[in-house]
């Protein structure tokens, strides 16, 4: 069977179809939530005009801000963020490379009614995307709702695996876990820090958004918790609406009502059974 590569599929305009290579990543902890975001859309924007060695592309200042935002600011943050942040991606043969996001880049003066930010890729950076055959489909208007850096980082993950067939869960190590989330190794040491202050917002905020829903259970070895366990599920048309209706409202007060909801520690799991009859029938 041969692979079918990232770059041969077709994004819509509202859903990005992102490699695995850019959402498998290590060293993206100093980023914000901003600069998260802003990983996703410059490749889905790129994606939308061709990708290729050497190629420049351009998008909208505007398309880059969330809702309601007009800070220019957040803007050049963002961008200096990608080009400071190395990106460490492991390739099939094992060896380890690192490369800068974001290449050369030219920035319109924010006095202009419409400015336009032209920008480009690492050639090494492309020479792995152009081999890419796994990948997740981002829902943009989702991810423009999310609030925190760390729900991005937990949808994008979940997005690569929650249409696999007949599989409904993984395991990680603790380690590899906060790693993928984006957590600094020196931030929130203890798994309670890490659960009140990381891990519950974060599933909170997928499950209040998604098109699908995630459970997160602590795995333990004696008393200290080593490795988690995710669990998914496609939601009922019932959730699915109450989920694009948030997705529609203010972020104000978003955060209160998703965890006003929310009585458990972590997202209840939902049963076996329960998840093999929502499991997608197909990869």
């Amino acid at each position: 069977m041969v692979d079918i590569l990232t770059l041969e599929l077709t994004s819509r305009g509202d859903e990005a179809i992102k490699p695995a290579e850019l959402i498998q990543v290590r060293g993206h902890e100093p980023l914000t939530l901003n600069a998260r975001r802003m990983i996703t859309l410059l490749w889905h924007n790129a994606h939308m005009q061709g990708v290729e060695e050497g190629r420049r592309y351009t998008v909208e200042i505007d398309a880059l801000k969330p809702a309601g935002h007009k800070g220019y600011e957040m803007i050049e943050e963002g961008i200096e963020q990608l080009m400071r942040t190395l990106l460490v991606v492991q390739l099939p043969s094992g060896k380890t490379r690192r490369v800068q996001f974001l290449g050369g880049n030219d920035l319109d003066s924010p006095d202009r009614p419409a400015g336009v930010l032209t920008y480009s890729f690492d050639a090494m950076l492309i020479e792995i995307l152009e081999k890419s055959s796994v990948w997740g489909k981002i829902a943009l208007p989702v991810l423009m709702a999310f609030t925190s850096k760390y729900a991005i980082s937990l949808y994008e993950n979940a997005s690569q695996f929650v249409n696999l067939a007949y599989k409904t869960s993984t395991e990680f190590t603790l380690e590899e876990f906060r790693s993928m989330l984006g957590v600094p190794e020196d931030k929130y040491p203890a798994f309670g820090e890490f659960n009140k202050h990381v891990l519950k917002p974060a599933v909170a905020e997928v499950n209040a958004l998604a098109s699908f829903g995630l459970s997160v259970a602590p795995l333990k070895q004696g008393k200290k918790v080593v490795r988690v366990k995710v669990g998914w599920y496609r939601k009922s048309i019932e959730e699915l609406k109450v989920a694009y209706a948030e997705v529609q409202r203010p972020k104000v007060g978003r955060r209160a009502r998703i965890l006003g909801t929310v009585e458990n520690v972590l997202a209840p799991a939902p049963s076996e059974g329960r998840l093999r009859r929502r499991a997608p029938k197909t990869s």
